[in-house]
């Protein structure tokens, strides 16, 4: 008992200082997005006085690296191997856009490109533990959790672990946003995470 209490204490400091570093990371993004904003303030002075080419390839590759940050601080707050694809997938796009290789080069590089878009659409699972329950996408159908996980979540609300909280949103004339929470018998749906209305992935979690 006492090293599995250790062991969920070490788990949820380790949470917060990942989540610490997250925020630092962030910030430092948002500082290093000022020279960028002068670099568009440079571009436009330079067509009005007519000083001459600019230079897109280190603003597109400034730009780029910003969004490799930001989607790397998304791996580390969702713990998601689709977030994690998504930060090679940009990394390998700046390297293809701001690289002056040749034609194997670019074709290494969609190549590489294609191998990440097919992981994540065919290897990636659509699941994942975290440290209190288990995130799938939200559209995941019913029957194939409770199969695969050997539950028992009712059907009666929706097929899908999106819809029956959707459904049930509805019913209680309640608003969607995310860490909202159904209780199913010995079970919570929680919405993890969404795309402006949608729903796209969800925890399931055992009441305590």
């Amino acid at each position: 008992m006492l090293k599995q209490r250790l062991r969920n204490r070490v788990s949820t400091f380790s949470s917060y200082t990942e989540i610490f570093i997250s925020v630092i990371i962030l910030v430092g993004i948002i500082i290093l997005s000022v020279p960028l904003m002068q670099e568009v303030f440079y571009m436009v002075r330079s067509i009005y006085n007519n000083d001459g080419v600019l230079s897109a390839e280190d603003f597109l590759s400034q730009a780029l690296q910003l969004i490799i940050g930001v989607e790397f601080v998304k791996m580390l707050a969702k713990h998601t191997p689709g977030s994690a694809v998504d930060v090679l997938l940009f990394a390998v796009a700046r390297k293809l856009i701001t690289s002056h290789g040749g034609m194997l080069d670019l074709l290494l590089g969609v190549l590489a490109i294609a191998i990440l878009f097919a992981i994540k659409k065919y290897l990636s699972s659509y699941e994942y533990k975290t440290s209190d329950g288990v995130v799938v996408n939200g559209g995941t159908n019913i029957l194939d959790i409770n199969n695969k996980m050997g539950l028992n979540i009712p059907t009666k609300l929706g097929h899908t672990v999106a819809g029956i909280i959707v459904n049930y949103a509805e019913e209680q004339k309640e608003k969607i946003k995310p860490g909202y929470q159904v209780e199913l018998d010995d079970l919570k749906l929680e919405v993890y995470s969404m795309d402006e209305e949608l729903i796209k992935q969800v925890k399931i979690m055992k009441k305590k």
